[in-house]
C-alpha cells in the first residue's frame, strides 16, 4: 500500500508509560489497594493487640509485597504473571498420544560390532 509505513519497536523499549523502569500507573493503582488493605488490616490488629509495630509491619508486607511482585521485568512479565502462567500450566490437562511402530533390542543397540560399525 502507498503511504503504509512499519514501524518496528526494539526489544526492551517500553510501549505504555512507566513512572519507574517497570512500575506503571497499574502497578501503583495495585500497590495503593493493597496498602489500603493493609491499612485497614493493621488499624483491626492495633485495635485487638494495641502493638503499632507489628500493624505496621503488616501495612508495610502488604504494600511493599505488592511494589515487588508486580514490577515488570525487561521482558514484560512480573513475578505474579509467571505464578499465573505456572498455574496454568500445571492445571490444563494434557494428552500425550503415542504409537509404538516397532521393538528394538537393547541386545542390538549394544553389540559391539553394530555399535562401532554404524
Amino acid at each position: 500500500m502507498e503511504g503504509q509505513v512499519d514501524f518496528y519497536i526494539p526489544k526492551n523499549v517500553s510501549i505504555r508509560f512507566e513512572l519507574i523502569k517497570g512500575i506503571g500507573i497499574r502497578e501503583l493503582i495495585y500497590t495503593g489497594i493493597s496498602s489500603i488493605i493493609g491499612v485497614i488490616v493493621g488499624i483491626i490488629l492495633n485495635g485487638i493487640t494495641n502493638n503499632f509495630f507489628t500493624s505496621a509491619g503488616i501495612v508495610a508486607i502488604l504494600g511493599g509485597g505488592t511494589f515487588v511482585l508486580n514490577i515488570k521485568d525487561n521482558n514484560n512479565q512480573s513475578v505474579i504473571s509467571m505464578i499465573k502462567a505456572i498455574t496454568r500450566f500445571y492445571s490444563l490437562q494434557k494428552f500425550y498420544k503415542y504409537d509404538v511402530k516397532e521393538c528394538i533390542e537393547i541386545q542390538s543397540i549394544m553389540d559391539k560390532e553394530s555399535f562401532y560399525n554404524n
